[in-house]
């Protein structure tokens, strides 16, 4: 699955009728348990395989941040362990009333990958990732919206149609501006050259695109807007 992920974020990325991308888990019990510990022996036991296994899963949680579309985690059930960094790469996190998030990497003798942890850092601040990773103790969904784990919560029976309407929303607005948007996110996380080129380019695309004259009309003509992403 890690391995599979960079490649479907690329298809998805490319598809410009694709306003906005929700990972969720199949079925209701889990968004994702984590790694199978029981495959361990063979995928991580030595240095050589976990090194293999740590850069498909660094560079499957990179794809789905740097996708230029907004990622939403729909989060119902068991969210452990790379669970929690999949949910954590995605720009936005709705859980169902249901939903358990927990690192347990404390409890299994393993290191929590330097990657995921900056992620939880600069999204959660010091203080709950520290609690986080060196308790390894399970939150209540109501918990994890109140610490910034989740941005929203909603009752299970009606979560599909919740996150329907969320995701809608996102994918009104102008593809190009919330391009812009996370490249300035991420140069203001990271600092680094590469995402300030990136930044000031996606920028300087809304300022040419057709979609800001569209905004514009739509807001002297008090209508809603109709984006192309152009």
């Amino acid at each position: 699955m890690w391995q599979a992920i960079p490649g479907i974020m690329a298809q998805l990325g490319q598809d410009r009728e694709i306003r906005c991308i929700v990972i969720t888990g199949a079925g209701t019990e889990a968004f994702a348990a984590g790694a199978d510990i029981s495959e361990f022996e063979a995928n991580r036991a030595t240095g050589d395989t976990a090194h293999v296994y740590d850069a498909a899963t660094h560079a499957a949680i990179a794809a789905i941040m740097d996708t230029g579309k907004p990622v939403v985690a729909a989060i119902r059930g068991i969210c452990f362990g790379g669970g929690v960094a999949i949910a954590m790469a995605c720009d936005l996190r709705i859980a169902a009333t249901d939903a358990r998030f927990c690192i347990p990497a404390a409890r299994l003798g393993l290191a929590y990958g330097i990657s995921g942890t900056a992620n939880l850092v600069s999204s959660l601040g010091m203080a709950t990732a520290t609690e986080m990773l060196l308790t390894a103790r399970t939150y209540a969904a109501h918990e994890a919206l109140l610490r910034g784990i989740v941005h929203q919560v909603a009752p299970a029976a009606d979560f599909d149609t919740v996150v329907s309407g969320y995701a809608g929303a996102i994918a009104a607005n102008a593809p190009l501006s919330m391009t812009a948007a996370k490249r300035a996110i991420r140069l203001a996380v990271t600092g680094d050259a590469g995402w300030r080129a990136a930044a000031e380019d996606a920028a300087a695309a809304c300022t040419h695109s057709a979609d800001y004259t569209e905004g514009r009309r739509a807001f002297a003509e008090k209508r809603k807007p109709r984006f192309n992403g152009a």
